[in-house]
């Protein structure tokens, strides 16, 4: 994943494993994006601690082994599901060429 932002321009500022590391992170440094492993299952939860440490983060729920990603805009009260190609798909969401379906 980081490989993907990397090659994308993204500047990755934080690479955590525990969910109080990556609440505490987005607070603290307020990214435009944090992407989430939508494999584990407390991943939706973990996305509204973020959303609620750093309101205008976009929060990016990706599932490696499928080709689904869950995206939750800053203000959205909905998210919004992006299928495959996935990586693809994940490149347009960091460079901002949304794709609604």
């Amino acid at each position: 994943m980081k490989r993907v932002l990397m090659e994308q321009g993204c500047e990755v500022v934080g690479q955590e494993d525990r969910p109080s590391a990556i609440v505490g992170a987005a607070h603290r440094l307020r990214p435009d994006i944090v992407v989430l492993d939508l494999d584990n299952g407390s991943s939706y939860e973990l996305a509204q601690l973020v959303r609620g440490a750093s309101p205008e983060t976009t929060v990016v729920l990706w599932a490696r082994e499928e080709d689904l990603m869950e995206v939750l805009e800053p203000v959205k009260s909905t998210s919004r599901l992006v299928s495959a190609p996935i990586v693809e798909r994940l490149r347009g969401e960091l460079s901002g060429q949304h794709v609604h379906e």
